[in-house]
């Protein structure tokens, strides 16, 4: 069977976006699946999950149905990567879980702040990556 990672994330959330576009330009040692949270596909695939939840969230599901949240999914995207499996391994180390955790939160709770930080050009590429 092949690896594979299932990850849901907000379409309405800007900066979850630009990270979906910069994952899939990424190298990879897993295949990568990105799917909306709290789409009906998403409830179809799972409907175990509160989906409100997985708006709040970002949620990784393994190809064998291993759950991951929050930091632990951050680390699952990293792990998944060619060029940052060593950071992941790094950063879910006891002495260093608990910043990731702290640092991720911070950044989740504030990521609809940073839809405004985009050069123009930017815009344009997503503007056109999402007209398709």
């Amino acid at each position: 069977m092949i690896m594979s990672l299932t990850i849901l994330f907000d379409t309405h959330c800007d900066l979850c976006r630009r990270i979906v576009i910069w994952l899939e330009s990424q190298p990879k040692y897993v295949e990568m699946l990105f799917v909306p949270a709290a789409s009906d596909e998403a409830r179809h695939r799972f409907p175990q999950f509160d989906h409100d939840a997985t708006l709040r969230d970002l949620h990784v599901v393994s190809h064998r149905g291993d759950v991951y949240r929050g930091a632990k999914a951050w680390l699952m995207c990293l792990w998944a990567m060619r060029d940052y499996r060593e950071w992941s391994l790094r950063l879910a180390t006891p002495e260093l879980m608990p910043l990731a955790r702290r640092v991720i939160a911070k950044v989740s709770s504030n990521r609809f702040r940073f839809a405004g930080y985009r050069s123009p050009l930017q815009r344009e590429s997503l503007d056109l990556r999402e007209a398709h």
